[in-house]
């Protein structure tokens, strides 16, 4: 018997069979198609549901049960998607769905919660019971850990921290709001303060290559290219900030620092924990580890297989449902401002 653990992306669905030990056994994935409706997604999601079981030589009714990671806002509870923009759902009853057509019992939760948690169980954050981990990317997603439980708050969305205010009357943020963290230091603000910074005249080894992202520009950082570094120094420097904050407010014992720029290693993550050394000064009593993550794009597959499991052992201490808690940067343009400290000194690699 497996778990079936499901990553519904905007794009891309993945999905795969995983043993009660964690460890993925097939995975495949498909277009999401998401433009075609939520029934013609969940046909996808049921039809590769199948394909994945039938690698592994398993019919759909020998899957115990799955679990399943939707990028907005979920109530958990209820099994109901209030609000996945990026699918064009608002209040679809994704778990009574699924469980109909798979037969089987569902989970579904937030896709930054379940990343962490797939961390947590297999990943850079085995050993810890409290973490947060943030996902760089387009935006900023993060996931919130307290105690071994998912920390949801009163509205489920728990920690959000793309979202966090950084700046007052900053940059316009596809939320709605402004100055939020992921403005500021997401794979798209890179590039955005890179482009403005050749705009303005600045030299840099990538002046003439197209098709130029976050992974460019820290790889450019890594060779000492000066815009480069100035970029993703001030991008670090507000995921200081914000984790900083973070910290001082609930406390994790580690912090997970995924996405496709979290690849790039020390070049990012040495920055990031300088920053947050400054920021949160006498307060950190000793170092906070700040670990890439490892699990890749697998991590909402295991997450979510985690959670199914859970739904399968209905622990006493729950591992599901709200709980509660434990009581200037010189020619680049961020449209930030305030008091930014002298990062401590860290080796570059």
């Amino acid at each position: 018997m497996c778990l079936l653990g499901i990553d519904l992306g905007g794009t891309t669905i993945k999905a795969g069979l995983v043993d009660r030990q964690g460890q993925l056994l097939a995975r495949g994935q498909v277009a999401t198609g998401a433009a075609e409706g939520a029934r013609a997604v969940l046909g996808r999601i049921i039809a590769l549901a199948g394909e994945v079981a039938q690698r592994q030589g398993l019919a759909r009714r020998e899957i115990e049960a799955a679990g399943i990671g939707v990028p907005g806002w979920v109530d958990v509870a209820r099994g109901l998607v209030r609000l996945a923009p990026n699918l064009f759902w608002r209040d679809f009853p994704l778990q009574a769905e699924l469980a109909a057509e798979l037969g089987r019992p569902v989970v579904v939760d937030n896709d930054a919660h379940v990343a962490a948690l797939g961390e947590m169980w297999q990943g850079a954050g085995q050993g810890y019971r409290s973490l947060l981990m943030v996902t760089i990317g387009t935006g900023i997603g993060s996931g919130l850990i307290l105690d071994g439980r998912v920390w949801r708050g009163v509205a489920g969305y728990g920690a959000e921290m793309g979202h966090v205010k950084m700046v007052r009357g900053g940059l316009p943020c596809h939320c709605g709001g402004r100055g939020c963290l992921e403005t500021l230091a997401s794979a798209t603000a890179m590039v955005r303060m890179f482009r403005e910074g050749l705009a303005a005249g600045r030299p840099s080894s990538l002046q003439d290559q197209p098709g130029l992202g976050a992974r460019e520009i820290l790889a450019a950082a890594a060779r000492d290219d000066s815009l480069a570094r100035e970029v993703v120094d001030c991008a670090a420097s507000y995921l200081g900030q914000a984790l900083a904050n973070a910290v001082l407010l609930v406390g994790p014992e580690a912090i997970i620092i995924g996405g496709g720029p979290a690849g790039a290693g020390e070049v990012l993550l040495a920055p990031i924990r300088s920053y947050l050394a400054a920021y949160l000064g006498p307060w950190q009593l000793k170092p906070l580890p700040v670990l890439a993550a490892r699990l890749g794009n697998d991590a909402g597959l295991i997450g979510a297989a985690r959670l199914a499991l859970h739904e399968q052992q209905n622990r006493e201490e729950p591992l599901l449902g709200a709980s509660s808690l434990p009581a200037n940067h010189k020619n680049v343009s961020a449209r930030g401002g305030g008091y930014v400290p002298e990062p401590r000194k860290h080796k570059r690699r």
